[in-house]
Order: structure tokens, then sequence, then C-alpha cells
């Protein structure tokens, strides 16, 4: 049997619907908006988070843009420009820097919707943990007052805020790494049987668990020569034999027992990075070689002293292998000594 087609709903039915349902609600509620109609946000990165944070602290505030510069990890809303190409912004951020209050001035920053943000306020972001920096909000055609200069002023407290927390978050996750980093490599030297077999696996370790690019152990030898022992990722040189004179970062490492860092590849370095640490393997009375650390990244200064950490580390397993002894508050080791493994190989002649 067919079923007949079912008429239209007017207008008036679905007037009349809106109006059960307001009256549902109670008298002391009104309905100012509907369900919104907005789509998961995946949320994968730092950037991410802070792209939320900034759009709802925008949308309060009645800004067209946000941003904030001179503290990690930075973040910005409706903003794809660098607002340091303006001089007149860059001054303003001097000038907050210095006083600590909150200035406005009339710029011309590119928004991302394509629009041109005329009026900028610039307040300073408390110091949090050791980061200090800059709120920036734009608008477009409407000038800042005073109120909005309070509004700023709040709105900077709870962006200092999150970057408190998320310092604190980034500190406990490095040393967490650290920790793992120190108790795989302790374990790796307490279990000890061959001495390039060891230090391959601690190349491998601080390469995955500290998030370098490369990690060399280059080991020093009765000729003045330094031998390549261990390398992560495994790329092959011209040469595993390289002299001590030859190259500054070395000398300074081995004669002055100093860490030092660079920012320009050698050749006896990885080629597809650019920022290296050279720490030296403390032993005595001489460093034992070399820990030469790469990475794309910036080094700060939490990686430069957990370096030198593990530069001494490894000196004392290299110099407990090399007198076939039980290694120092570690555990024993059966490796093969520095001194014989060298006289295994034929002695390399000097360019």
């Amino acid at each position: 049997m067919l079923k007949e087609p079912r008429t239209a709903k007017s207008f008036r039915d679905a007037g009349e619907r809106i109006v059960r349902q307001e009256s549902a609600i109670p008298e002391s509620i009104s309905r100012l908006l509907g369900a919104p109609a907005s789509t998961a946000r995946a949320i994968t990165t730092h950037g991410d988070t802070w792209d939320v944070r900034l759009a709802a602290l925008a949308t309060l505030a009645q800004y067209d843009a946000l941003t904030f510069v001179g503290a990690d990890p930075g973040g910005a809303y409706n903003l794809d420009t660098d607002p340091n190409a303006e001089l007149g912004i860059q001054s303003a951020i001097d000038e907050v820097g210095r006083s600590a209050g909150t200035v406005q001035l009339r710029a011309s920053v590119q928004l991302a919707d394509g629009r041109i943000a005329s009026n900028v306020v610039v307040t300073s972001l408390a110091p949090a943990g050791a980061s200090a920096g800059a709120l920036l909000a734009f608008r477009v055609g409407r000038a800042f007052s005073a109120v909005d200069a309070y509004a700023a002023v709040a709105v900077a407290e709870i962006v200092s805020l999150e970057l408190a927390r998320y310092l604190s978050d980034e500190r406990e996750a490095t040393e967490r790494r650290q920790a793992l980093a120190l108790y795989e490599v302790a374990r790796q030297a307490l279990f000890c049987e061959d001495l390039d077999e060891t230090l391959q696996s601690i190349a491998m370790v601080l390469a995955s668990t500290l998030e370098h690019d490369a990690v060399h152990i280059w080991i020093r030898r009765p000729d003045g020569s330094l031998r390549r022992h261990a390398a992560y990722p495994l790329d092959p040189l011209s040469s595993p034999i390289i002299w001590e004179s030859d190259h500054s970062a070395i000398t300074g490492a081995i004669r002055d027992r100093r860490l030092v860092r660079m920012s320009e590849p050698t050749d006896w370095t990885p080629s597809n990075t650019r920022q290296f640490l050279v720490a030296p393997l403390r032993g005595d009375p001489r460093p034992a070689g070399v820990l030469v650390l790469a990475r794309e990244a910036p080094y700060q200064l939490d990686d430069i002293e957990m370096a030198d950490v593990l530069g001494t580390f490894i000196g004392r397993v290299v110099a407990s292998s090399a007198k076939s002894t039980p290694i120092s508050l570690r555990g024993r080791s059966g490796a093969r000594s520095a001194s014989d493994v060298e006289r295994e190989e034929e002695p390399a002649e000097r360019n």
C-alpha cells in the first residue's frame, strides 16, 4: 500500500516548536545562542594549544589579532607576519621591557585574514621562569582605550601563568629524559664486555633519549691522534683517525679540559647539522678523548650541562676499561683495554 506524501511543514509550525522549546526553559534562564557548530581541532603540538588559548583570549578582549614575543614557545592568533619587522613595534617592545608598562602605537600590520591592523597595544609579560617577553594586541580601525589597557594587562597575566606552567612541564620532561639517559648509560657500562660495543650502545642511547641528530665518541691514542670508536648514525668517514693538534675544538676540549661549542661542520663532524658540543672524556691525568654531540636545533644550558656530565662519565668508563679493572661505582668490566685496541691497528700516517 502506497503512503500519501507528507505535506510540507509551514513556518507557523516551526514557530510553534520554537515557542514550545523556549517555554520549557526556566524563567530565570534565556537562550542567547544556539548550539555552536564547530569541528573538533586536532591538538598535536604545543603550538596548537597556544593557538587555541590566544584565539579565546582575543575573542574575549575583542582583539583582531594577538601574539607574544620574547618568550618560548611563542604563539600567535590571526597573524602570519613578524611584528618585529615594524620599527615602531620593536621600539615599543624595548620600552615595555625597560618600564614593565603598557604602550599604544599606530602601525600597519598584515593580518592572516587579509586585513590591515592599524592600532597596536604592547604590554610586558610577567617573568615566567627564565623567560619574559611582551604581549601584542592588534585592532583594525579601532583605537584602544584606558579600559583596553587594563584588559591587556589581565590577558598578559593569564599568558604569563600559562608560560610558567609550560616551562615547568618542559623542565620536568627534560629532567626525566636526562635521568633515563644516565640510567641507560650506567646500565651499558655495568655490563661492559667489549669497549667498542659499549661505546656504540651509549651513542645510540644518547641519540634516541636526548634527541641528538648525531653522536660521536673519539678516543685519544698515544701518538696524538684520535680514533672514532662509536657513531650514530653509522656514517662512513674518509678516515676514522684525526689529529688533535689540527682542530682547535678538540685541542680546547682535551688540553683545557673544557666543553667547546661549534656552529660550523668540519671534516670530522656530521655535515647535516650546525650545532655541536665537544665534551672532554675527562680522565687522569688527561682526557681520554672527546664526546661530540650534534643537532640542528640550538643547544640550551641544560644540554650543555648534561654533555659535560656525560663526558666525565664516559671518560671513566674508558679509563676503567684501559686498566682492566672494575668500573668505578658501576660494577665490573671485562672489556679489552684501549691500548690493546690501538695495538691491533696500523699506525696512522699524518698528512
